[in-house]
Protein backbone atom coordinates (compact mmCIF):
# COMPACT_ATOMS: atom_id res chain seq x y z
CA UNK A 1 0.00 0.00 0.00
CA UNK A 2 1.02 3.43 -1.14
CA UNK A 3 2.29 6.12 1.82
CA UNK A 4 0.99 8.78 2.46
CA UNK A 5 3.16 11.93 2.13
CA UNK A 6 2.90 15.59 4.03
CA UNK A 7 5.47 18.08 3.04
CA UNK A 8 5.58 20.82 5.46
CA UNK A 9 7.80 24.20 5.60
CA UNK A 10 9.97 23.01 8.80
CA UNK A 11 9.92 19.51 7.20
CA UNK A 12 8.86 16.02 5.81
CA UNK A 13 6.54 13.70 7.52
CA UNK A 14 5.87 10.41 5.78
CA UNK A 15 3.17 7.88 7.13
CA UNK A 16 2.36 4.63 6.29
CA UNK A 17 -1.09 3.60 5.24
CA UNK A 18 -0.66 0.55 7.40
CA UNK A 19 -0.22 2.60 10.19
CA UNK A 20 3.11 0.68 11.44
CA UNK A 21 5.59 3.72 11.05
CA UNK A 22 6.52 6.93 10.62
CA UNK A 23 9.08 9.20 9.48
CA UNK A 24 9.75 12.99 10.65
CA UNK A 25 12.76 15.03 9.12
CA UNK A 26 13.53 18.64 8.96
CA UNK A 27 16.30 21.15 8.84
CA UNK A 28 15.06 23.47 11.88
CA UNK A 29 14.07 26.47 8.86
CA UNK A 30 12.47 29.89 10.50
CA UNK A 31 13.14 30.70 14.20
CA UNK A 32 11.12 29.23 17.04
CA UNK A 33 11.58 29.80 20.69
CA UNK A 34 9.79 26.86 22.04
CA UNK A 35 10.52 24.96 18.54
CA UNK A 36 7.02 23.56 17.81
CA UNK A 37 7.39 23.49 13.79
CA UNK A 38 3.37 23.12 13.24
CA UNK A 39 2.98 21.57 16.60
CA UNK A 40 5.44 18.51 15.93
CA UNK A 41 7.53 19.08 18.62
CA UNK A 42 6.52 18.87 22.53
CA UNK A 43 7.97 19.60 25.52
CA UNK A 44 5.44 19.91 29.03
CA UNK A 45 8.18 19.38 31.95
CA UNK A 46 7.71 22.57 34.15
CA UNK A 47 11.42 21.81 35.65
CA UNK A 48 13.37 21.43 32.57
CA UNK A 49 14.60 24.07 30.16
CA UNK A 50 13.39 23.78 26.08
CA UNK A 51 14.72 23.35 22.49
CA UNK A 52 14.44 27.07 20.70
CA UNK A 53 15.82 27.59 16.63
CA UNK A 54 17.31 30.04 15.16
CA UNK A 55 19.93 30.10 11.71
CA UNK A 56 19.41 26.38 10.73
CA UNK A 57 19.87 25.34 14.00
CA UNK A 58 17.92 23.66 17.03
CA UNK A 59 19.69 24.37 20.44
CA UNK A 60 19.03 24.97 24.15
CA UNK A 61 17.88 27.50 26.41
CA UNK A 62 19.48 26.47 29.79
CA UNK A 63 21.97 29.17 31.36
CA UNK A 64 24.60 26.58 32.01
CA UNK A 65 25.34 27.97 35.40
CA UNK A 66 22.30 25.65 37.50
CA UNK A 67 23.31 23.54 40.81
CA UNK A 68 22.41 20.86 42.40
CA UNK A 69 19.74 19.25 40.87
CA UNK A 70 18.69 21.99 38.77
CA UNK A 71 21.61 21.52 36.67
CA UNK A 72 20.37 18.60 35.32
CA UNK A 73 17.02 20.61 33.52
CA UNK A 74 18.04 19.95 30.16
CA UNK A 75 16.77 21.62 27.17
CA UNK A 76 14.20 18.74 25.45
CA UNK A 77 11.58 18.77 22.57
CA UNK A 78 9.83 15.00 21.39
CA UNK A 79 7.90 14.06 18.68
CA UNK A 80 4.68 11.97 19.03
CA UNK A 81 2.69 8.92 17.19
CA UNK A 82 5.60 6.86 16.82
CA UNK A 83 5.59 3.43 17.61
CA UNK A 84 7.78 1.16 20.34
CA UNK A 85 10.72 0.18 18.02
CA UNK A 86 12.16 3.26 16.78
CA UNK A 87 15.75 5.33 15.55
CA UNK A 88 16.85 8.83 15.21
CA UNK A 89 19.63 10.68 14.12
CA UNK A 90 20.97 14.46 13.88
CA UNK A 91 23.98 16.37 12.62
CA UNK A 92 26.20 18.17 14.74
CA UNK A 93 26.21 21.93 14.53
CA UNK A 94 29.70 22.69 16.52
CA UNK A 95 30.93 25.92 16.30
CA UNK A 96 32.73 26.46 19.68
CA UNK A 97 33.98 23.17 21.17
CA UNK A 98 34.58 24.25 24.90
CA UNK A 99 36.68 22.02 26.96
CA UNK A 100 35.79 24.46 30.12
CA UNK A 101 32.29 23.29 30.03
CA UNK A 102 30.11 19.95 29.34
CA UNK A 103 28.33 20.90 25.91
CA UNK A 104 26.20 17.72 25.11
CA UNK A 105 23.79 17.31 22.23
CA UNK A 106 21.13 14.19 23.21
CA UNK A 107 19.15 11.83 20.67
CA UNK A 108 15.95 10.57 22.89
CA UNK A 109 14.22 7.62 22.42
CA UNK A 110 10.73 6.18 24.13
CA UNK A 111 10.34 9.68 25.75
CA UNK A 112 7.62 11.03 27.83
CA UNK A 113 6.96 14.46 29.52
CA UNK A 114 4.81 16.04 31.74
CA UNK A 115 5.02 19.02 34.60
CA UNK A 116 7.46 17.32 37.02
CA UNK A 117 8.14 14.06 35.17
CA UNK A 118 10.26 13.13 31.97
CA UNK A 119 11.13 9.71 30.94
CA UNK A 120 12.92 7.79 28.68
CA UNK A 121 16.12 6.81 27.39
CA UNK A 122 18.91 9.66 26.57
CA UNK A 123 21.71 8.27 24.32
CA UNK A 124 24.11 11.20 23.75
CA UNK A 125 27.56 12.58 23.79
CA UNK A 126 30.35 15.03 24.17
CA UNK A 127 31.25 18.07 21.69
CA UNK A 128 34.47 17.48 21.98
CA UNK A 129 37.16 15.22 20.97
CA UNK A 130 40.19 14.67 23.38
CA UNK A 131 40.51 11.85 26.07
CA UNK A 132 37.78 13.89 27.93
CA UNK A 133 35.01 12.91 25.28
CA UNK A 134 32.32 10.40 26.00
CA UNK A 135 28.93 8.92 24.70
CA UNK A 136 26.60 7.66 27.39
CA UNK A 137 23.20 6.10 27.80
CA UNK A 138 20.79 7.47 30.78
CA UNK A 139 17.04 6.61 31.79
CA UNK A 140 15.36 9.51 32.92
CA UNK A 141 13.45 8.21 36.12
CA UNK A 142 10.27 10.58 36.17
CA UNK A 143 11.67 13.64 38.91
CA UNK A 144 14.33 16.26 38.07
CA UNK A 145 17.88 15.18 38.54
CA UNK A 146 17.02 11.03 39.31
CA UNK A 147 18.56 9.12 36.79
CA UNK A 148 20.08 5.70 35.99
CA UNK A 149 23.43 5.29 33.87
CA UNK A 150 22.83 1.95 31.23
CA UNK A 151 26.54 2.88 29.23
CA UNK A 152 29.46 5.22 29.76
CA UNK A 153 31.97 4.98 26.98
CA UNK A 154 35.24 7.60 27.32
CA UNK A 155 38.06 8.34 25.66
CA UNK A 156 39.27 10.09 22.07
CA UNK A 157 37.20 7.64 20.30
CA UNK A 158 33.59 9.54 22.02
CA UNK A 159 33.32 12.27 21.38
CA UNK A 160 31.49 14.81 18.69
CA UNK A 161 33.24 17.18 16.02
CA UNK A 162 31.21 19.22 13.67
CA UNK A 163 29.12 17.62 11.19
CA UNK A 164 28.71 14.30 12.83
CA UNK A 165 25.78 12.51 12.27
CA UNK A 166 24.82 10.92 15.92
CA UNK A 167 22.47 8.08 15.77
CA UNK A 168 20.64 5.89 18.34
CA UNK A 169 18.24 3.49 17.95
CA UNK A 170 15.97 1.09 20.17
CA UNK A 171 14.65 -2.43 19.22
CA UNK A 172 12.48 -4.53 22.01
CA UNK A 173 15.22 -3.86 25.07
CA UNK A 174 18.03 -3.01 22.92
CA UNK A 175 19.55 0.84 22.83
CA UNK A 176 22.49 1.73 20.25
CA UNK A 177 24.21 4.72 20.22
CA UNK A 178 26.47 5.28 16.79
CA UNK A 179 28.67 8.77 15.25
CA UNK A 180 28.98 8.25 11.56
CA UNK A 181 27.88 5.24 11.35
CA UNK A 182 30.07 3.60 14.23
CA UNK A 183 28.59 1.99 16.90
CA UNK A 184 29.60 3.34 20.55
CA UNK A 185 27.56 2.30 23.03
CA UNK A 186 25.27 -0.48 23.79
CA UNK A 187 22.95 -1.24 26.50
CA UNK A 188 19.54 -3.26 27.14
CA UNK A 189 16.63 -2.42 29.91
CA UNK A 190 12.85 -3.26 29.96
CA UNK A 191 11.67 -0.22 31.88
CA UNK A 192 9.87 1.74 29.17
CA UNK A 193 7.92 -0.09 26.84
CA UNK A 194 6.52 3.26 24.92
CA UNK A 195 7.06 6.68 24.18
CA UNK A 196 9.34 9.10 20.99
CA UNK A 197 12.19 10.15 19.54
CA UNK A 198 13.09 13.73 20.31
CA UNK A 199 16.23 15.80 21.00
CA UNK A 200 18.25 17.28 23.40
CA UNK A 201 20.77 19.44 24.62
CA UNK A 202 22.76 19.91 28.02
CA UNK A 203 25.07 23.00 29.18
CA UNK A 204 27.32 23.09 32.14
CA UNK A 205 30.18 25.61 32.72
CA UNK A 206 32.13 27.21 36.08
CA UNK A 207 31.69 30.73 36.85
CA UNK A 208 28.84 31.38 34.18
CA UNK A 209 30.53 30.84 30.82
CA UNK A 210 27.66 29.43 29.90
CA UNK A 211 25.37 32.12 29.53
CA UNK A 212 24.15 32.93 26.59
CA UNK A 213 26.54 29.92 24.41
CA UNK A 214 23.39 27.60 24.11
CA UNK A 215 23.88 28.28 19.82
CA UNK A 216 27.61 27.53 20.09
CA UNK A 217 26.47 24.10 18.96
CA UNK A 218 23.06 22.14 18.67
CA UNK A 219 21.82 20.17 15.80
CA UNK A 220 21.51 21.07 12.23
CA UNK A 221 18.91 18.49 10.89
CA UNK A 222 17.14 15.53 12.85
CA UNK A 223 15.37 12.84 11.18
CA UNK A 224 13.28 9.80 13.22
CA UNK A 225 11.46 6.79 12.00
CA UNK A 226 9.08 4.01 13.34
CA UNK A 227 10.87 0.83 12.49
CA UNK A 228 9.01 -2.55 11.67
CA UNK A 229 9.98 -5.74 12.31
CA UNK A 230 12.56 -6.52 15.19
CA UNK A 231 15.62 -5.69 12.91
CA UNK A 232 14.37 -2.16 11.63
CA UNK A 233 13.04 -1.65 8.34
CA UNK A 234 16.10 -1.57 5.75
CA UNK A 235 18.66 -0.65 8.76
CA UNK A 236 21.75 -2.87 9.09
CA UNK A 237 23.11 -3.14 12.08
CA UNK A 238 26.47 -0.39 12.18
CA UNK A 239 29.77 -1.71 12.12
CA UNK A 240 30.94 -2.30 15.83
CA UNK A 241 33.74 -0.02 17.54
CA UNK A 242 36.65 -1.92 18.05
CA UNK A 243 37.01 -3.46 21.17
CA UNK A 244 40.69 -2.68 21.88
CA UNK A 245 38.86 1.34 21.26
CA UNK A 246 36.57 1.17 24.53
CA UNK A 247 37.76 2.83 27.63
CA UNK A 248 33.97 2.29 29.73
CA UNK A 249 33.93 2.85 33.31
CA UNK A 250 31.07 0.46 35.11
CA UNK A 251 28.34 2.34 34.70
CA UNK A 252 26.34 3.72 38.26
CA UNK A 253 23.83 2.33 40.28
CA UNK A 254 23.24 5.68 41.50
CA UNK A 255 19.98 7.22 40.61
CA UNK A 256 20.31 10.70 41.65
CA UNK A 257 22.09 13.22 38.86
CA UNK A 258 23.23 15.20 41.78
CA UNK A 259 25.18 12.95 43.65
CA UNK A 260 26.38 10.53 40.67
CA UNK A 261 30.07 12.05 39.75
CA UNK A 262 30.21 9.85 36.43
CA UNK A 263 28.38 12.24 34.48
CA UNK A 264 29.70 15.15 32.89
CA UNK A 265 32.49 15.43 35.38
Amino acid sequence: MNNLVILTLCGLVTFSAAGDSQTFATRFAGAENPLSEGGKWMHYGLDWAAIRKGGGIACGTQTGTNTGARMYDDSYAHLSGFPADQEAWGEAYIAKPNPACHQELEILLRWTSSAHRTTGYECFARCLNNDSSYVQIVRWDGPLGKFTYLADMRGTNYGLKHGDVLRASIVGNVIKVCINGVEKARATDNTFKTGNPGIGHFLACDAGQGTGSNADFGFSSFTARGLAGTKGANSPDPKPEAQENKTARAPSTNTIHGENEQRRE
